[in-house]
């Protein structure tokens, strides 16, 4: 199977994805494209299968945002000047479970990288944030994510990547 990965576009199959989470389901059917086209508080992305170009199989949501400097852990913001920093929040990131197991979720973060690297280059941004579900905080751990001290004790745990770490990583990987 071979995937490509793209901007979510206003022909797409979003109707049949299922990741087996109702409100990531939701966003997707029903809030990602006006959020995208009309309103611009998020850009989806969309994972196909390019033997059937308009059927989504996965999918991400980036926005931008910012954070206090104090939220962010220590050892990451020390000698920064004392403003918010820039980041890119990974809203929403969901396979399709049809999918789940194949390397698709690994696919979709490596894109969400790529396009923060970009963002810090073109833009600036600092790290990368994440609310994780709580079953899931140990793979995104797996790329890097930390989790942030005095998050909830209930609902999605908040994750932080340094942009640096990003960085760093894609270098080692050439």
């Amino acid at each position: 199977m071979a995937v490509l990965i793209r901007r979510l576009e206003e022909p797409d199959e979003v109707e049949s994805f299922d990741c087996g989470d109702e409100p990531l389901n939701t966003y997707l059917r029903r809030h990602a494209w006006s959020n995208q086209q009309k309103i611009s508080i998020g850009v989806t992305y969309v994972a196909i299968d390019e033997a059937a170009p308009h059927t989504v199989i996965g999918y991400f949501t980036l926005a931008t945002a910012s954070v206090p400097r104090d939220a962010s852990p220590k050892k990451y913001v020390r000698g920064l000047p004392p403003y918010d920093l820039p980041l890119v929040l990974l809203a929403r990131h969901a396979v399709d479970h049809r999918f789940s197991g194949k390397g698709l979720g690994h696919a979709l973060i490596s894109e969400v990288f790529r396009i923060a690297l970009r963002i810090a280059d073109e833009v600036g941004c600092r790290c990368i944030v994440a609310d994780a579900y709580r079953d899931r905080v140990d793979w995104y751990a797996r790329y890097g994510f930390v989790p942030l001290e005095g998050a909830a004790t209930n609902g999605p745990q908040r994750m932080f990547l340094d942009i640096r770490t990003v960085r760093l990583a894609r270098k080692g990987s050439r």
